[in-house]
């Protein structure tokens, strides 16, 4: 009974872990390792609509993403010339899994909430890294080069690959937070890679309604979502911010922030980033950079947001996925990635949660229909390098 001390007092680990929320059937990871790790982040603040607050030439020198700079824990950046990927030198998720003091073993989420339902816990091992997109700190993805831009696409999908390939994780979260409004620490462009040998929660709930739908009518939702927008287009009612070859974006009709968008490849059925095709993947740098360019153009501000990539979940170890017909494995899911801006009404003017949002369901005022206009009204050439 690893859990409990003295057959009464829950056990509280001080290693990362996950804990259950028996009221809304979901888990919570605990890092307690990760409290002390160095903050820079800035309060929240209105940026010049006539130049990028990138735009110094030499950023911070303090800056631990930089080529050549030295972390705070002394490790040292390559001088690094495209994209540069390491470790998280804070990591949220370990490969630690007890504390030397703790002869039992950690109990599985099953054994837990068999155990305990009150209480429950169970480990929250994984892996943790930090990617950098570009070695120069003033050019976001909207501002790179198109081949730039590939690149940064291209090693998603490669470390994809190589995450499955490991056989241990069953989920691979890829993410962006920009911009001090969504709690972004670093304004040099990065993006965090989680790799969980466990399934998030909000991970399950969707793969679970992917699943429903599928088996009701025989196709991934949303690949079907994706060509029942696309009959909308030029209509009143349209959704759809960007068309092209292989790629839909779309504010979602359900979507929750004010210019919420997804972005669904169009013309088939695509579970994980490292099966799209060259073709598919130099349409989508397109694609991803149109979006940002009209997100920054929109209020004519270095647009914060949340964006996070959604693959199908990794083989548990003892499959063989690329023995599989891959019609047998995860035929339900449909990579996407999602964006989420709280920006409102302006450049100063963001969307928070209210108190209704956060006990009770969400709510908005700008209809997605709205939204979709306006970004597909947004310029696509960058503010900042209009005459």
């Amino acid at each position: 009974m690893s859990r409990i001390v003295g057959d009464s007092e829950p056990f509280v680990p001080k290693f990362p872990h996950r804990r259950y929320n028996p009221l809304l059937d979901q888990w919570i990871i605990c890092s307690p390792q990760r409290i002390t790790r160095p903050w820079t982040g800035q309060i929240e603040k209105t940026t010049s609509n006539t130049k990028s607050d990138r735009s110094e030439t030499h950023p911070s020198p303090v800056n631990p993403l930089s080529p050549g700079a030295t972390r705070s824990n002394g490790a040292v950046n390559p001088h690094y010339t495209g994209t540069y990927m390491f470790r998280n030198d804070f990591p949220a998720l370990t490969q630690i899994v007890a504390e030397p003091a703790l002869n039992a073993s950690v109990p599985s989420d099953t054994e837990s909430l068999s155990q305990d339902p009150l209480h429950a816990w169970t480990s929250a091992r994984g892996d943790c890294q930090v990617m950098c997109f570009h070695p120069q700190f003033e050019k976001t993805l909207a501002l790179m080069e198109h081949h730039e831009v590939l690149r940064v696409v291209d090693e998603l999908c490669e470390m994809s690959k190589r995450y499955m390939d490991q056989k241990i994780y069953r989920w691979l979260q890829i993410f962006e937070n920009r911009g001090a409004a969504v709690g972004c620490s670093n304004m040099h462009p990065h993006c965090q890679v989680w790799a969980c040998e466990f399934l998030p929660s909000l991970a399950e709930r969707r793969d679970f309604n992917q699943a429903r739908y599928y088996k009701e009518r025989g196709t991934p939702l949303l690949l079907e979502y994706a060509r029942q927008e696309e009959k909308l287009i030029g209509k009143p009612n349209d959704r759809v911010v960007i068309h092209a070859k292989h790629w839909l974006v779309i504010v979602p009709w359900w979507a929750c922030w004010p210019f919420e968008t997804i972005i669904i490849p169009r013309r088939r059925h695509v579970r994980w980033l490292y099966e799209l095709h060259s073709d598919e993947r130099d349409n989508l740098a397109d694609v991803m950079q149109d979006l940002l360019v009209r997100y920054d153009n929109l209020f004519e501000t270095e647009f914060p947001y949340t964006m996070g990539w959604l693959q199908a979940p990794f083989p548990k170890s003892s499959v063989n996925c690329e023995m599989e017909d891959a019609a047998t494995t995860y035929p339900h899911w449909q990579l996407h990635a999602e964006y989420q801006p709280p920006l409102l009404r302006s450049a100063s003017v963001r969307k928070f949660m209210s108190g209704f949002e956060v006990f009770a369901e969400s709510q908005r005022d700008l209809l997605p229909e709205k939204a979709a206009e306006m970004l597909r009204s947004a310029p696509s050439i960058h503010y900042t390098h209009r005459s």
